[in-house]
């Protein structure tokens, strides 16, 4: 016998092997029907990287709930940083990654990636058409776009393809934000269809809707959270169907965002913000054009304690909270004369014009700071105090996007490409 082996231990060890032989074969059927349900191939390894997605604005409003709220600090004292201008321009609000970079998805079936400092890092061809909705990055850094013909592309952080895969739908009606899941997946609606991808770009659900989906779909508690035209509010787990949990009672253009665990918030039909509660689906209106502050942007910001903020058209930064009070109400802008003859005077403490047309909206931090970009170009910060410091008075002709790009910093995109970095 070897050293250390006696024959009272040769019975205790061979217990032991037999018991990992068994705790081996029970556990066989387990691995192999994980792997199924992964869609791990075992002719090769595969790594699946799990979690939500890393970036200051992973998705379009930031975060798979739609909030445009960053944990990165806005700038205090803005000022222009560095501009860049991209040819073929841009529809759909850029993302910007943890390293800061940013990938712009472009009217023409491009995309680009530029570093922190505005350097193009890559530019990429994506067939013949371009996508219609604002991309997505997903768990593992893929960036998932689906163009106007019907396709969902997958690239690498370094530009490659990694999928392409055909959805079944029509491309025309692939104008909604898809959604990234934590599995690595994601949600895609088009239209009356929602159609959920594996990390690997394999479809692994279909679902048919009644109405067609508009906006953004949104993480919610028990899955994801579509909105339709009509403003029906739906949830879909596959494999299940899609359930309706209630109506804002108007149409929700540009989408929701999702305040807590059971308030859905929306701008229904341009001049009124509403409240869902999507366990017993009852409504509530928070504010409305007709007291005077014209239709909102849309879809509002979520700030501290779940209060609304939104911009407005004629020129106010509105914060409102469940109850309908207004914590926050500063002049970001003086109104055109139209619109300051019906909202009456008070307004022009703040010098400058405004168009009546939709600006983007807003995004705030955890300290209260909230980034805006007027449609007339107008660009600044209001400090939680309520003060507005300005970073330009005209920025572009047309923005699209106000962004959180990294500590201090936020970026403004315009849809002739220009893009411009702000910071302390």
């Amino acid at each position: 016998m070897g050293a250390g082996f006696s024959r009272e231990k040769a019975p205790r060890a061979l217990s032991k092997r037999r018991a990992a032989m068994v705790l081996g074969a029970l556990t066989l059927p387990a691995l192999a029907t994980m792997a199924l349900a992964e869609d791990v191939s075992t002719s090769r390894p595969a790594t699946v990287v799990v979690g939500a997605p890393r970036g200051f604005a992973a998705s379009d409003r930031l975060d798979a709930r739609r909030t445009g709220s960053t944990w990165s600090a806005l700038p205090v004292a803005p000022k222009e940083l560095w501009r860049r201008h991209i040819s073929g321009g841009m529809d759909a609000s850029p993302l910007i990654d943890a390293d800061g970079n940013v990938v712009a998805t472009l009217t023409v079936p491009e995309v680009v990636k530029l570093g922190p400092e505005g350097r193009e890092l890559w530019r990429v061809r994506i067939g013949s058409n371009a996508p219609l909705a604002p991309a997505t990055l997903t768990s593992d850094g893929t960036l998932l776009l689906v163009t106007s013909a019907g396709v969902a592309w997958g690239l690498s952080p370094q530009g490659a393809v990694r999928f392409t895969t055909q959805l079944g739908v029509r491309g025309r009606d692939a104008d909604v934000t898809p959604l990234a899941l934590e599995d690595g997946g994601v949600v895609i609606a088009a239209g009356r269809s929602l159609v959920e991808l594996s990390a690997s770009g394999a479809v692994r659900g279909r679902a048919e809707l009644q109405e067609r989906a508009v906006g953004a779909v949104l993480a919610g508690p028990e899955g994801a959270l579509v909105t339709t035209e009509p403003g029906e509010v739906l949830v879909w787990r596959r494999p299940g169907a899609p359930r309706r949990l209630g109506s804002f009672g108007g149409a929700p253009r540009r989408g929701a965002a999702l305040a807590d665990a059971r308030t859905l918030l929306a701008v229904v039909d341009g001049r009124r913000l509403v409240g869902l509660d999507l366990r017993t689906g009852a409504t509530s209106t928070r504010a409305s054009g007709a007291t005077g502050v014209g239709a909102f942007d849309a879809p509002p910001a979520v700030g501290a304690g779940g209060v609304a903020i939104t911009g407005t058209a004629v020129g106010l930064l509105l914060g409102v909270d469940a109850a309908g009070g207004e914590p926050l109400r500063v002049a970001i802008d003086r109104p055109p004369p139209s619109i300051a003859a019906d909202a009456g005077a008070g307004l022009s403490s703040f010098l400058g014009a405004v168009e009546g047309k939709p600006s983007p909206p807003v995004v705030v931090d955890a300290e209260g700071r909230v980034g805006f970009v007027r449609s007339a170009g107008r660009a600044g910060v209001v400090q939680p105090d309520g003060s507005v410091a300005l970073a330009t008075e005209r920025v572009c002709a047309t923005p699209v996007a106000v962004l959180p790009a990294g500590k201090h910093r936020m970026l403004v995109a315009c849809r002739d490409g220009t893009l411009v970095m702000m910071g302390d």
